[in-house]
Parts: structure tokens; sequence; C-alpha cells
């Protein structure tokens, strides 16, 4: 009896390039399938000539105001696409599932912002844990590994932490006590003001750096700045901006989140924004870690 011949090997199945065909075919826009997919516009050009390629015929009629399905592109589109969109999911759930036996830990500096809790509350439940991490010390526990991503405020140039995203860009504001009074014009303060302030700073392992972002040792204009007091944590500074004449510094959107009846917030509108920053450990991603970054990203849209 001859051995039964065994089946021919199935074609390989260009993934790459599907995906980017499908990603395309919602955002029918190269730039923006570069941003969803991480990757440089030309590589989408590429893969997707690439496809064509291999299909025998275009799949998109591309003109300088606008991006089209073929008819072949069409047909296409509805096999592929929500092959495509199955295929995700079932790869997010059995690593969602993987990832419940160690869930993501988010470490964030101050509060948890609202983009950040949708994108929490759209996790399967038990796959995040959330840790607090001191205002003074961003990276410490991050380096450690005691976290596995940290949404702290920018910028993070610590060897071993690689930045995935940076967002959140917030004006600067000034914390006093609400019985004091500065020289306001429309209820902001000058930079050239706080030269005459006491301020507080984040006092703790935070690099040189990093507190000359968030706590600067000048105005604009060239004029020095004091700290002569710090806090380890922005609660504990607060507390001390509510019973002293001192002032603190901090962003926009924190201002939202400790609300005191002893402290107002006035705009410095002559300071550099801030910024927030996704950061994790080089060559250590936990398996939630770009979901979670994607899935960010898709919210500040």
């Amino acid at each position: 009896m001859e051995p039964p011949t065994p089946a021919p090997p199935l074609p390989e199945l260009p993934l790459q390039e599907l995906e980017c065909f499908a990603v395309l075919v919602h955002q029918l826009h190269f730039g923006r399938t570069a941003l969803r997919l991480g990757v440089s516009q030309g590589r989408v050009s590429q893969l997707i000539k690439r496809l064509e390629h291999r299909v025998g015929a275009p799949v998109f009629r591309r003109t300088s105001r606008r991006v089209e399905l073929t008819e072949l592109g069409r047909v296409l589109a509805e096999q592929v696409v929500p092959a495509f969109e199955r295929l995700r999911e079932g790869y997010d759930a059995a690593r969602a599932r993987a990832a419940t036996d160690r869930p993501l830990r988010l470490g964030f500096q101050c509060a948890v912002y609202e983009p950040v809790a949708r994108v929490i509350a759209g996790l399967p439940e038990g796959t995040t844990r959330l840790v607090e991490l001191p205002w003074a010390d961003p990276f410490s526990r991050l380096a450690r590994g005691e976290v596995d991503l940290a949404i702290v405020l920018a910028p993070c140039r610590e060897p071993g932490l690689e930045v995935l995203m940076t967002f959140s860009r917030q004006p600067v504001y000034l914390a006093v006590n609400s019985a004091q009074r500065l020289a306001e014009a429309e209820g902001a303060v000058g930079a050239d003001e706080l030269a005459g302030l006491p301020l507080i700073e984040p006092r703790g392992p935070a690099p040189e750096y990093w507190r000359q972002v968030n706590a600067p040792r000048r105005t604009p204009s060239g004029r020095a700045l004091s700290y002569p007091a710090g806090a380890a944590t922005l609660q504990e500074g607060l507390s001390m901006v509510a019973s002293t004449r001192q002032g603190l510094l901090l962003c926009e959107r924190s201002t939202g989140y400790v609300q005191r009846p002893d402290i107002r917030y006035l705009p410095v509108p002559e300071l550099e924004p801030t910024s927030l920053e996704v950061v994790q450990r080089e060559g250590r991603p936990h398996p939630l870690a770009a979901r979670f970054t994607g899935l960010l990203a898709g919210r500040l849209d």
C-alpha cells in the first residue's frame, strides 16, 4: 500500500500587509494608518504596494486629496477586515487571560486622569493594578521592576527606560493659599512675580533634569526662583501651601483633581507647559503594555 501523497504546503499569508490593509480601510489616510501601526508613512506605502503586487491589481485608488478603495479592494475588505478584527479580539483575549496571573502594574503620579481611567475600565477586570508613585520620585519603582508601566511627568531620559508615548500637554498653574493676594492681571500670574514668592519643589530622588522642567529654576526673563521647601508628594505640598505663604507649581489638569477650599489656582501662562509620558523598562514589556498604550492613543484622538 502506497503512503498517502502529502498535501501541498499552505501558501504564506502576508499578515503584516493584510493588517496594514485592514487599518487603512478604516482610516483612508496613510499618515493616520502609520500612527496606528507605529511605523513610518513610507512603510505603510511599501506594505500596500507589496499586497497589491501579491494580489495582482490595485486595492486603493490614491489622489492628492483622498484615498479610496477600488472595486477589488472593496471585495477584499469585506473578507479581510472582519477576519482581522476577530483575529485581534482573539489575540487580545488570550493575552488578557494570560495577564490575569500577573496584572499590569500601572504607576501614576498625582492622579489617574479621565482618559487613563477609561482605558483601564475598558480592559478585562483584574488585569490592571494601580500603584501611586511619589511626586518627587517618578522613575525608581519602574527601574526596580515594581511597576510595569508608569505615567509620569515628562521628561524621562533614564538609561534602561523607554518612552512609549507623550501626551496631555498642559499649561502651568500656581497653587497659593486662598487668603493670599498677588498682583494679578485677569487672574493670571506673571512669571517674574514668582521670583518674589517662596516655592515648594518635589523633594526626593527625581533626577535634576526632570526637576528643572517641573520646578524651573529661572523665569523666561532670567530671574531666579527660590525653593526653600520641598515635599515628597503633591498632597503634602498642597497641605504646606494651605498653611503657609508658599506657592507650588502644577499642571492645569491636576488642579481639577485636588480642589480645596483653602487653596486657589492661578495660571502662569509665561511658563512652558508640562506633559505626561508613558514609560516602560527596555526589553521588559508586559503582555498588556502595547494594548494599553494603543487604547490610550485612541482616546486622545
